[in-house]
């Protein structure tokens, strides 16, 4: 059985409706139809059998195969209907846990996400509206559903993480995750052809006088601000962060480990409503602003008077990542050039399928498709989201070729699913003892 946070998860996006129940076009086992009624109690909630077919009908929908046999049939049903009790023994625990909450800001996005999906699967806007339509649905009966279903699954989920981090570790021996791996095999598909890399990115660096421009540009700024102008209304004006001036510099709700340590390191030094002065980055000159604080978070506005590197600035760069790329060749590690190496969003080492190479900034996929293990790449020339040239040097650690999944390639994923059902199963164990259950399937 899967995680039940996984199993939530799955059943919450794939559609929040019965609408998946329409396009299936078949029912689940032949036979007479089971009339509808209580098939548990789980404290003051009822669940239904109907409940546990249309959650058949969902993972049927996701690809979930579902047993014809009547007795086999019956057995997994009493599996789902498990899993439905252990979800809402979780699911009261954290909605009466007043630490745990969920942020509609991250309700909504996640509904976007599953909204973007569902339009996808019916080709557009007007084909979901339609099959919504055909359902007895609006869109907006619709997205309510999706919306409550995806904030029950993130409450539960952040409720589980608290607790697991509040408590302790738990056992999985290698023998659980070997016969784990046996016994899925032949279910496990097979494994894409990856690339594993190492590598160091080089970015230009702006002169000291375009530096020092780029400050006096900021100090200026910051005056009209303490003069009673508006933050948003500057930001629109004169910031040079295309990502951000239009929506009046806001760059949404961050977290260490994000953004740049110098933006860093003064954003989390503001309480709410304070504004920076300037704060000098690779970028540029700085004034930032905290709109907001929830624990770890900052809702974060800034103004960017950016200091432009010049085209020698650039060539400067990329030749020194040329002789990066000799000095590896000629037996240096890539770790030595680590400290030279920019923050850009793409980390230092992955592993990623071939297919996915195209995910990566333009001139990668050129350059590393056909590129050999042990191989070192460079400079691969791309451009930022800041619109600056980057250089990129690229130690191809591993090349693999399609095949199947051995033990050592998915070692580390199952011991983290057997852990989630282990502690997962003690947690709903604890529940039980608090809080009353019947079960009448």
């Amino acid at each position: 059985m899967r995680p039940l946070i996984q199993l939530c998860l799955l059943v919450a996006f794939a559609s929040g409706s019965g609408l998946l129940a329409q396009q299936t076009g078949t029912p689940l086992v032949a036979g007479e139809e089971r009339v509808d009624g209580v098939v548990a109690v789980v404290g003051d909630s009822a669940i239904f059998y109907s409940e546990i077919q249309e959650h058949l009908l969902r993972l049927q929908a996701s690809g979930t195969p579902i047993p014809q046999n009547p007795q086999e049939l019956q057995q997994f049903e009493r599996e789902v209907l498990d899993d439905l009790i252990s979800q809402t023994l979780i699911l009261k625990a954290a909605q009466d846990d007043t630490l745990v909450t969920v942020p509609d800001e991250r309700v909504d996005a996640t509904l976007q996400d599953a909204w973007g999906d569902q339009v996808q699967r019916f080709g557009s806007e007007e084909g979901l509206r339609a099959a919504l339509e055909d359902a007895g649905l609006t869109a907006s009966q619709y997205r309510a559903e999706m919306r409550e279903d995806i904030r029950r699954s993130l409450l539960l989920q952040s409720y589980v993480q608290r607790e697991r981090q509040q408590g302790r570790g738990v056992a999985v021996e290698e023998e659980e995750i070997r016969a784990f791996y046996e016994r899925e095999r032949e279910s496990l598909g097979t494994r894409p052809a990856t690339l594993t890399m190492e590598q160091v990115i080089l970015l230009p660096q702006p002169s000291d006088s375009a530096r020092a421009a780029a400050h006096d540009e900021a100090e200026r700024i910051l005056q009209l601000l303490r003069d009673g102008e508006n933050f948003a209304d500057l930001a629109r004006r004169f910031s040079d962060d295309p990502g951000s001036a239009q929506q009046g510099g806001e760059l949404g709700w961050v977290r260490r480990g994000v953004m740049v340590q110098e933006f860093e390191d003064a954003a989390f030094q503001l309480s709410r409503g304070q504004t920076s002065g300037v704060v000098e980055s690779p970028f540029g000159a700085h004034i930032i602003r905290v709109e907001r604080v929830r624990g770890p978070e900052r809702l974060v506005h800034h103004i960017l008077a950016g200091a432009s590197p010049t085209a020698a600035d650039a060539e400067r760069a990329r030749e020194r990542a040329q002789e990066i790329r000799e000095a590896i060749e000629a037996g240096a590690s890539i770790q030595d050039f680590s400290d030279e190496g920019e923050q850009t969003g793409i980390p230092d080492s992955l592993t990623l399928a071939q297919t996915e190479l195209d995910q990566l900034p333009s001139g990668y996929a050129v350059a590393l498709r056909t590129a050999q293990q042990g191989e070192v790449v460079g400079p691969i020339e791309f451009e930022t989201p800041q619109g600056v040239p980057g250089f990129a040097v690229v130690h191809l650690v591993d090349v693999r070729d399609e095949g199947e999944f051995m033990y050592e390639d998915l070692r580390p994923q199952i011991r983290q699913i057997l852990e989630d059902e282990r502690f997962e199963e003690r947690l709903v164990e604890r529940l039980k003892s608090r809080i009353f259950v019947d079960v009448r399937l």
